[in-house]
């Protein structure tokens, strides 16, 4: 482990975002009686398909429109042969419970590169995928995400302390926190903010033509990066541990392989409190994405400037940025948004 850049912090990292990427063997040849393989297959077993050759079934378009082979060249055979189970498993689910897909907004979420995020989340486990997928098209059904505009959550909204300023130097939307920026403590509120902007983070205008992505593919065009600044954060400031608790949910079960890295910079020596209450309910994939950053180390800063791209990092975060909050600017960004994504959603069958 690194240095804790943050006192009394108990964290294994350094902030290095490049985690070495661990080979996935070859999935498991699939199962015809119900049952679900085993997620991974001995070195060398044999996969649906071979490893590419023309021995096994030629690609089949299966996602609702159907689609060109070449849509599904950031897959391999196996897992192409996984996601077709999936969307069987979420078509056979919804015959027996039609609000999963109710509406177009649930219809457009459900796209192969969404059921392959799943898929990825859950080592591609076919019955854990669907339970996960399900359970996320249950909660969207309920929280109907789509419906929430900029109107609603203005006034949680009005002192920046969350916004999404641009990109890294990877692509990634970049997703700011300023928990020090706290108005309201009220859970439902903040709640509904963190689904709008995470919505925002990761909304694409071309989302059901995004191809799938399997185990070995770059997935950075699907990926997102959360910047948490800790100056002025407090006990008193903190959200309640409800709150957390529930975001971390969110985060974790409804929007899997979406976080990249989350930067938390400048932790104060209390965070290491609120840390250690939270901590147990952070799951391994998502506690390894964590990194502290402390501004008065110069190594860690610099690991920040690579990262980034400091024209859309404020200067009280070590960037270039203006760091005064334009509430006017930001909500005619956000109502356009609003906009655009009705028509998008609108015109899905």
């Amino acid at each position: 482990g690194g240095e804790n850049p943050a006192g009394g912090l108990s964290h294994p990292e350094t902030f290095d975002e490049n985690e070495p990427v661990t080979p996935v063997k070859s999935l498991a040849p699939v199962r015809t009686d119900g049952g679900d393989a085993a997620p991974d297959a001995e070195e060398g077993a044999e996969t649906p398909g071979g490893s590419g050759g023309s021995g096994g079934p030629p690609p089949t378009p299966f996602s609702p429109g159907g689609r060109a082979p070449s849509h599904y060249s950031g897959i391999t055979e196996a897992e192409h042969e996984r996601l077709r189970e999936l969307r069987a498993e979420l078509n056979k689910a919804a015959a027996e419970d039609p609000a999963l897909l109710g509406t177009p907004a649930l219809r457009r979420f459900a796209n192969d590169a969404t059921l392959c995020r799943y898929l990825r989340a859950r080592q591609w486990h076919l019955k854990k995928a669907a339970k996960m997928l399900i359970a996320s098209l249950q909660w969207r059904a309920q929280t109907k995400p789509e419906d929430i505009t900029w109107a609603d959550i203005t006034e949680e909204a009005c002192t920046g302390k969350q916004y999404v300023p641009g990109r890294d130097k990877q692509g990634r939307n970049v997703m700011v926190m300023r928990p020090g920026r706290e108005n309201t403590r009220e859970h439902a509120g903040n709640i509904r903010f963190l689904i709008y902007t995470l919505e925002h983070a990761t909304w694409a205008d071309d989302a059901m033509d995004a191809p799938p992505l399997g185990a070995q593919a770059e997935h950075h065009t699907e990926k997102l990066v959360i910047l948490i600044d800790f100056t002025s954060w407090t006990l008193s400031t903190a959200p309640p541990m409800k709150t957390s608790r529930e975001t971390l949910h969110i985060l974790q079960d409804h929007f899997p392989e979406r976080l990249a890295v989350a930067v938390c910079y400048n932790p104060p020596w209390i965070f290491a409190v609120f840390w250690k209450a939270i901590s147990p309910f952070i799951d391994a994939s998502t506690y390894k994405k964590i990194r502290f950053v402390n501004p008065k180390r110069a190594k860690e800063t610099a690991r920040m400037s690579l990262m980034f791209d400091m024209s859309v990092i404020d200067t009280d975060l070590g960037g270039d940025r203006d760091p005064a909050f334009d509430l006017e600017a930001l909500g005619a960004e956000m109502m356009e948004y609003d906009a655009r994504r009705a028509r998008l959603l609108a015109a899905v069958a």
